[in-house]
């Protein structure tokens, strides 16, 4: 191939190294106004970006999970045509363990495979610092792109919703309805409350008593906040605790009629499952219902080392049936499993970007600074990446899982 001679050397070693793996969907690099090298079969996806650096490529070649969000963050390249999703599918069609036959490769899959069992183990104090290290970024960044009831998590858009705002409704409500809150006095509790959003929906659609639970100090304060905005008889049976769920459980047990935890277990930590319901069963009274939503992914492996460093320390998404058998271990029976498709989420994400970008040059600059900026877009974009069904996306999706606590022991 012939490359245009605004090249130098080493940029012409980037685009064989990429010419040489890149055979399906397009991509095109911009190499300055007035060239363009175009890569693949012509076929979608097709995304464009501009020539990274030689120390990028290496790094990105060796390492793709961190290397390429990496080299996003620090500058190495941008994105000039379509989303950095589209980039990211391309790359996923074309690199997907494209070099882990490599010896060198397989040697830093293991190690970032040993590095995440690790990372597994959550006692109390590590699980407060990794929550504390997303959630307490600030509320001044999530007011900024959130809807008003600071939903941070799946909105349900699939029966119509046409706003961000009743696509959050609809997930509340259609959330409360699994509960089955159906007679007066039940008392509930919210594991990884967030802001509060959910619990005062609770209550308020209910009047169920709610008490929220949460590790982030922002998101404590928050829900004081707009807890304390209610009318006394309004906020009566409503309370939030800044507090671990395994504490609260152990100081709780047999309090409550229902238990429902919203975009919380992801947090967890692979080896707390079974500790997790655990916990929920000493929370329910015999009779009792949770509903627990999280993502699901196709099948279990471990978490993205670039999510893990710089987005959610510890987390990990689990598979249907690492959830099924956890809960089934913990001696809770599965009522149901409602699975809400993928897409709902990435254009949730979606919606969450272009909110994010509205307001991106507003933010404060000692706080969130070119790079946290840089690091938050290619964060949504990874995750709309995820949610995506097709060839080279994630298949990742929403279930919300109904689980009772029974009056006997079964095998």
């Amino acid at each position: 191939m012939t490359y245009p001679m605004s090249l130098d050397w080493t940029q012409k070693k980037v685009l064989d190294f990429f010419r040489e793996h890149v055979t399906r969907g397009t991509l095109v690099f911009r190499v300055d106004d007035k060239h363009e090298v175009v890569l693949g079969d012509g076929a979608p996806p097709r995304a464009g970006m501009t020539v990274p650096d030689w120390a990028n490529t290496l790094k990105m070649a060796l390492s793709p999970d961190p290397g390429f969000g990496e080299a996003y963050m620090h500058g190495g390249f941008d994105v000039v045509s379509g989303e950095m999703e589209d980039l990211i599918r391309v790359l996923r069609l074309n690199f997907e363990g494209g070099h882990s036959s490599s010896g060198f490769g397989t040697f830093i899959e293991k190690l970032q495979a040993l590095k995440f069992q690790i990372a597994q183990f959550t006692t109390v104090k590590a699980a407060s610092k990794r929550v504390r290290h997303h959630y307490d970024i600030g509320n001044d960044l999530y007011t900024r792109f959130l809807d008003p009831e600071m939903q941070y998590s799946c909105a349900f858009w699939d029966d119509g919703a046409q706003t961000l705002e009743e696509a959050q409704h609809r997930k509340m409500s259609l959330t409360t309805q699994r509960l089955k809150i159906n007679e007066p006095g039940l008392r509930i509790v919210d594991i990884g409350c967030g802001w509060g959003g959910l619990s005062r929906f609770i209550h308020r659609e209910t009047g169920a008593e709610v008490h929220g639970i949460t590790l982030s100090t922002e998101q404590y304060n928050w829900a004081q906040e707009k807890r304390a905005e209610l009318g006394d008889n309004a906020k009566a049976g409503l309370d939030y605790h800044l507090l671990d769920y395994r504490v609260f459980a152990d100081a709780n047990a047999g309090k409550y009629d229902r238990v429902v935890s919203v975009g919380m277990f992801e947090h967890v930590g692979r080896h707390q499952f079974k500790t997790y319901f655990e916990k929920v069963g000493e929370l329910l009274k015999v009779g009792g219902r949770a509903v627990i939503h999280t993502i699901i992914k196709p099948r279990a492996e471990f978490t993205s080392p670039w999510i893990d460093k710089y987005i959610f320390p510890g987390g990990y998404i689990p598979a249907v049936h690492e959830v099924i058998e956890a809960a089934e271990h913990a001696k809770l029976m599965v009522e149901a499993s409602h699975f809400h498709p993928g897409r709902n989420y990435a254009r949730t994400l979606v919606e969450w970007r272009e909110r994010f970008r509205a307001v991106r040059d507003e933010l404060d600059p000692t706080k969130y600074d070119e790079e946290f900026r840089r690091m938050w877009e290619f964060y949504l974009a990874g995750c709309i990446n995820a949610f995506d069904d097709s060839e080279g996306g994630g298949g990742m999706r929403v279930g919300q899982f109904v689980f009772t606590k029974p009056g006997f022991e079964y095998a």
